[in-house]
């Protein structure tokens, strides 16, 4: 189903308001899950894929590893971010899960939604110290003490725990609304079909290799 017709499917079931912006956080949620399945594949599946990724160019998938956790944090902190920023032109509004509860109207599904909601901003709470000490901004002193002594660790079960509370949110109006849930298709173009190609680039260069050690034997 395309977006337009998704995003008609929600305001259908769930009015104009609730339904315009539970179709635009259902996008936005996808796309990091998007980006953190394609983490996943490359920096994800063992040792062995580890060690592929650093014969082939160990700085790159480095800084990559870096970039794609950093990004993931950030994106999470923008779905868990308050409703409104206040400006001195006037309050702007966010695209924010924490914006849902606003605009529910049924009791039931409120509390619900507010329960929900909680979990979602515990679940986050990692993701924003990072995001305040070091990822949007650098905290000088923390810096010079050590960022290690000062945030806590993270590991992709927080995000992937992150990005299930902020799911089970949004299922929450949809199942109420009795919508259907899409998941996401392969991307035949994202990190698998990299690994492809440099798995058949180390098969080549091991090939090669091997060649030239069966030629030095005979030498």
């Amino acid at each position: 189903m395309s977006k337009d017709k998704l995003h008609a499917e929600y305001v259908r079931a769930m009015g104009s308001d609730l339904g315009q912006l539970c179709g635009e956080l259902r996008d936005d949620v996808d796309w990091l899950r998007r980006k953190w399945s394609n983490f996943q594949e490359l920096f994800g599946k063992g040792q062995e894929r580890i060690d592929l990724l650093n014969r082939a160019a160990s700085n790159f998938f480095y800084f990559l590893n870096q970039l794609f956790f950093e990004d993931a944090m950030l994106h999470l902190c923008r779905l868990s971010d308050p409703p409104k920023t206040r400006l001195r032109t006037g309050d702007r509004d966010n695209l924010s899960v924490l914006a849902l509860s606003a605009l529910v109207s049924d009791p039931v599904l409120k509390a619900s939604v507010g329960t929900k909601t909680g979990q979602v901003r515990k679940s986050c709470e990692f993701a924003r110290k990072w995001r305040n000490q070091r990822l949007a901004h650098t905290d000088l002193i923390n810096r010079r003490k050590g960022h290690a002594l000062t945030l806590p660790p993270v590991e992709g079960n927080d995000i992937e725990n992150a990005l299930k509370s902020i799911g089970d949110l949004l299922k929450v109006v949809e199942d109420h609304c009795g919508l259907p849930h899409y998941g996401l298709g392969p991307d035949p173009w994202g990190a698998k079909s990299l690994v492809h190609y440099l798995e058949k680039a180390d098969e080549a260069i091991e090939n090669e290799h091997g060649q030239w050690r069966k030629l030095a034997a005979k030498a």
